[in-house]
């Protein structure tokens, strides 16, 4: 199956300070995390981020075509430039993410637009998951609306959830405390 991996790089990080994807945790940059388990499965990667420091990364770095909106900029710029139809996305700051729990996700994919993650507890991550290319004109139309919740999103998809009990893999990174 040829498959794009899109690694979302492209926040703000507030909370953090600086960038998170460029911050180094173990002794590799946090995307780098990200691209070594999308790698394993995907044929191609996409990086989304509005920062020229990731071209050096060696992948082609998506710009958002509507800047500001947020993870909806990000996805809906480099699933248009996606080259293929089945497409994984993948936050950069989940450090402890494993091409296995992309597995589970193309596992449940069947025909649906969307599957995305959801822990026990019933939080969604609308950012960690696959989405189909034909997502594309639902994207675009509720950035049209400026509806850039991605929790409205999936449920126009009829995105699908695959359940994963508490797992390093969730835990992501937000604060310069998260990283200790």
């Amino acid at each position: 199956m040829e498959l794009t991996a899109i690694i979302l790089a492209g926040g703000k990080s507030s909370r953090m300070g600086q960038d998170k994807g460029l911050m180094i945790y173990r002794g590799k940059r946090f995307v780098e995390n990200a691209i070594d388990a999308c790698s394993k499965i995907a044929s191609g990667i996409l990086i989304s981020a509005n920062n020229s420091e990731y071209d050096v990364l060696g992948y082609e770095t998506v710009r958002d075509n509507y800047e500001g909106l947020g993870p909806i900029g990000g996805l809906e710029a480099a699933l248009s430039r996606s080259k293929t139809s089945e497409n994984i996305v993948c936050p950069c700051d989940m450090p402890g993410i494993h091409a296995g729990l992309f597995k589970k996700i193309l596992h449940k994919k069947g025909d649906n637009h969307a599957v995305v993650v959801a822990r026990g507890d019933g939080k969604i991550f609308p950012v960690l998951g696959y989405y189909n290319k034909s997502a594309l004109p639902v994207i675009r139309a509720q950035i049209e609306k400026k509806d850039y919740k991605l929790q409205s999103l999936l449920e126009k998809l009829g995105a699908k959830t695959v359940v994963v009990l508490e797992d390093e893999a969730l835990l992501n990174v937000n604060y310069p405390e998260d990283v200790k």
